[in-house]
This record gives structure tokens, C-alpha cells and sequence, in this order.
């Protein structure tokens, strides 16, 4: 369910700019005691379009004056999502803003990123526990590779999911592949994760749950992050061996090679990392109070590339020739596409791909802002509800402000290399998986029953649904009819060339 009804959100950014942020004539504090519950919300939601508006402009007055009025609406300890949703957005968009000055924000930032860095670790064991949506993405993963890998002796999995790898997903296709006509395979699964301890423990784990269960096994543990691993030393970093199937789970991490692609890039002189919407505001500030007045009025989407705002400058812009050079200053091959023509080097038997079903790589700030505030209300709902029903409220705080807090972060405060939180739609990841070399692997309808099953045991039917794809080759994961998360499989395409 939208925390954002579609009315709601119309009303509070339909106003004029400086309706917004027009200073209340009893000054802070007072004002908010004489809004209603609903009011507040309405004038959250629009301040914090607002500051979004004055942040991608870089108007640092404008955008503070926003930042004072939500943080008198909204905290992290509020009893209302909306205000907990809020002041995680407010948090993105100052962080935003002092990312226009590196030196200053890094000075003030870079101490608190680290304060609670211990505990995320629990605050993502809280979220598994709260929502079903890693677990939908294990079962779905292990049915498909059990599928592919149905009478293979040799079977190899490589576990690309770094923060999101957990033991309990190969624990049960450990039961899984017991329970399989013929007996268990040898089993060898490899674990790319930069924690050395987590992968000691997993490595326990996993061998002591094998034993038991009396499965060949063996353990390898490879100590990186995934946009670490060489793509041209894939073969050797994962230890792949001919005569064994190869099956390889990646859940929510895909998406960060997408930044790798900024790392060498250099930007516009004295830019800092600005968007181009940021570019064009510094070099048309009139023009550009035009287009924020009409765009705020349509609730201030503009289109991916821009296009929309830089067709109307001559060819001769500095802004555009700026943007024609760092064009032709992108690498070729990018960071993501050679890894996937790596993989595929590998012939995996099956691929599977879970990432968030939201388009957070869009090229214009205010475009990310908007579905991240639209998507993040959605599992912040999910969040609410679960609290309330197990009486978790703390846990529900933790994941709240680490884990989704984090995300948010990613989307909205960050820019070039250090955004790594790139989510795309199952759409874009299919164009990027057959540019590749890759096909579609289908996903059955005998695993979306057990992914069902599995919400009935733990009593999230109703609000929570597994939909099968129209064509029938992947799973959305929803909450109230929304999609947040997909799970696709893919393998080698047969006879195809890459890029052809």
C-alpha cells in the first residue's frame, strides 16, 4: 500500500515554489502544532519535493529553509512512518547537499558512516526475519537451479550475494538435494563475500549441516566484493573446474557494477559531481526557475536523459559540448557487460538474478528522488505492519535507519562512483543480460506455488504476492499489488555471439 495516496501527493506539489518554503510568520515550532496529523503529512510530502528541487539546484538557502521545516515534522523515533520515512529522506538530501563541498562532507561524514557500522550485520538479520522477501528469493533461486541441475553428479554453486548471503539458503538445498531421486550430488559452493569472519562461520555452518545430512561437500570462500573480481581472472578467482554444473546466485548486488562505469570518468571543471540538471541550473538560473516552476507542477518529473530540458540549447551550449566530451571520455566496455561475458565464458547450467524493481539509475536527480520516495514508503509500510503485529519495534528501527536508510543514501545523496545503489527494472536488466550473450531461462510455475506456500506457513498471505511475469519467465515479489523485488534466470545463449 502507497504511504503516498496519489491526491495526497498531487496537493502538495501542485503549489507554487514559494508557497513551500515561505517562512511562517510564528516562526519555528509554533506552526506545527497548529497543523492536523494530515496536514503535517501533506506538508511533509511537499517540503520534501521542494528541498529535492533546491538541492538539484544547488540553492543551499532554499534547501536548508526546507531542511529546518521537516526536521520540526519528522525524526527517526516519530510514532508515524511517514515522519520516519521523511527524516531518512531529509538525512539523503542534506548529505546531498554537502556533496557539493567533498572536503566539507567528507570532514563531517565520514566519522558517523562508521559509528554503527557493527551493527548492520543484525539490523539485516531483522529485516530477513520481518519481511518474506529474502526468503522468496532463496526458495525461487534454489527451485530454479534444482530444476537445471535435476540428474547432475557434479554440482558447483557460486554465491555472488555478498551482504545478502546467508547459510540458510544452502542449508535448505542441502534437504533439497537429499531428497532428490538418485541421492545427493558432490556438492562445491563458493562464497564471494569481503568479510573474513562471515565466511569462516558460513564455512562451518554449511559443513556441519552437510555431515549431518551426509553430503559430499566442499567449502570455498573467496574474500572480495563482487565489483572487486576480475572479470579476465573469473575462471581462476572461482576455482570453476570442467565436469562439474555450474549454477551461479547473485541477490541484490548486481546492479553495483553498474558504478564502476563512473569510477574513471572525470567531470565538468568546477561541476563537483553536479547532475545535468545541476549543470544546466548554474548556467541558465532563469530558464531554470521557468522549467522548476511547470516541472514542480507535475510533480517535478523530468526524463531520464534529460532530454526534455537540454533540447531546448543551441548545439553550441557550453553545457552540451561539456556533455558531448564526457561522452566520448566513456570506456567502451563497461565494468558490468564484461562481467557478464565472463560468466558467460563460464556456461553456467543457470544464472539467477534477484534485484529491487525500481528504476534508481535514472540519469535526473529528481526522477531518482521520486520513485526512491515511492518505493522506500513501500517497505516502509511493509516494515510498520510487521512491527506492529510481532511488537518489534526496535528491530524495526534498526533495519529503518541502517539497511533502508543506507539504500536511500545510495540513491539520492550520492553521485559518479560512490553511487553504488543502481537499482534498474527486471526490463533494463533483460536488455543488459542478452547484450551480453544471455537467454532467458523460464521460471516454473511449480516454483511460484512452493513461493506461495511459503507466505501462507508464515501467515503474510493477503498483503504479500508472487506474480508470474506475462510471458511466464520471472517473479515479482509485491506488497499490495506493487512490485519491489524480481527474480529471472538466465544461461548461454545457443549459437549467439555476443553483442551480435
Amino acid at each position: 500500500m502507497d504511504i503516498f495516496p496519489e491526491d495526497t501527493v498531487s496537493s502538495a506539489t501542485s503549489s507554487p515554489a514559494s508557497s513551500l518554503y515561505s517562512p511562517s510568520p510564528h516562526g519555528y515550532g509554533s506552526w506545527v502544532q497548529e497543523l492536523s496529523h494530515d496536514q503535517q503529512g501533506v506538508r511533509l510530502i511537499g517540503l520534501l519535493y521542494q528541498c529535492a528541487a533546491e538541492v538539484a539546484a544547488g540553492a543551499f538557502d532554499r534547501a536548508n529553509h526546507c531542511l529546518e521545516q521537516i526536521t520540526q515534522l519528522a525524526s527517526l523515533d516519530a510514532p508515524h512512518t511517514l515522519q520516519r520515512l521523511a527524516a531518512v529522506f531529509a538525512d539523503a538530501l542534506a548529505r546531498k547537499l554537502l556533496n557539493l563541498v567533498p572536503g566539507l562532507s567528507r570532514a563531517l561524514l565520514s566519522t558517523a558512516n562508521s559509528a554503527e557500522a557493527h551493527l548492520i550485520p543484525a539490523a539485516r538479520s531483522h529485516l530477513f526475519d520481518m519481511l518474506p522477501f529474502m526468503k522468496l528469493a532463496y526458495l525461487t533461486t534454489n527451485h530454479a537451479i534444482l530444476e537445471a541441475l535435476e540428474g547432475e553428479k557434479f554440482v558447483h554453486v557460486v554465491d555472488l550475494s555478498g551482504p545478502a548471503s546467508n547459510p540458510v539458503q544452502w542449508i535448505a538445498l542441502f534437504h533439497a538435494l537429499r531428497a532428490r531421486r538418485g541421492g545427493p550430488p558432490h556438492l562445491r559452493i563458493t562464497v564471494v563475500h569481503d568479510g573474513k569472519e562471515f565466511l569462516a562461520n558460513m564455512a562451518g555452518v554449511l559443513a556441519k549441516d552437510a555431515e549431518a545430512l551426509d553430503i559430499p561437500f566442499q567449502f570455498s570462500a573467496v574474500e572480495a566484493r563482487l565489483d572487486e573480481l576480475d572479470p579476465d581472472a573469473l575462471r581462476q578467482l572461482l576455482r570453476v573446474r570442467s565436469g562439474e554444473a555450474l549454477a551461479i546466485s547473485v541477490v541484490a548486488q548486481l546492479h553495483r557494477l553498474l558504478a564502476a562505469d563512473d569510477a574513471g570518468r572525470r567531470h565538468v571543471p568546477g561541476s563537483s559531481c553536479l547532475t545535468p540538471v545541476q549543470i544546466i541550473a548554474r548556467s541558465s538560473p532563469s530558464s531554470f526557475g521557468e522549467l522548476l516552476e511547470r516541472e514542480l507542477n507535475t510533480r517535478l518529473q523530468l526524463s531520464p536523459d534529460s532530454s526534455s530540458v537540454v533540447s531546448s540549447l543551441s548545439p553550441q551550449s557550453p553545457v552540451l559540448q561539456a556533455a558531448a566530451a564526457q561522452q566520448q571520455r566513456r570506456p567502451a566496455a563497461t565494468k558490468l557487460g564484461s562481467f557478464l561475458q565472463a560468466v558467460r565464458a563460464l556456461s553456467p547450467k543457470i544464472m539467477v538474478v534477484e534485484e529491487p524493481e525500481a528504476n534508481h539509475n535514472a540519469a535526473a536527480f529528481l526522477e531518482r528522488f521520486e520513485e526512491a520516495l515511492n518505493y522506500y514508503a513501500s517497505l516502509f509500510d511493509c516494515l510498520e505492519r510487521a512491527s506492529a503485529a510481532h511488537r518489534c519495534a526496535a528491530e524495526r528501527a534498526r533495519v529503518e535507519r541502517l539497511v533502508l536508510g543506507e539504500e536511500v543514501r545510495g540513491v539520492v545523496a550520492r553521485e559518479g562512483a560512490e553511487r553504488k545503489e543502481r537499482h534498474e527494472r527486471l526490463a533494463q536488466w533483460a536488455r543488459r543480460m542478452e547484450g551480453a550473450g544471455m537467454e532467458r531461462v523460464g521460471m516454473s510455475y511449480g516454483g511460484m506455488m512452493e513461493a506461495r506456500k511459503l507466505l501462507q506457513s508464515l501467515g503474510w498471505g493477503g498483503s504479500y504476492e508472487v506474480v508470474h511475469d506475462a510471458p511466464g519467465e520471472a517473479f515479482f515479489f509485491c506488497w499490495h499489488r506493487r512490485q519491489l523485488y524480481s527474480v529471472s534466470a538466465w544461461r548461454p545463449a545457443a549459437g549467439r555471439l555476443v553483442g551480435s
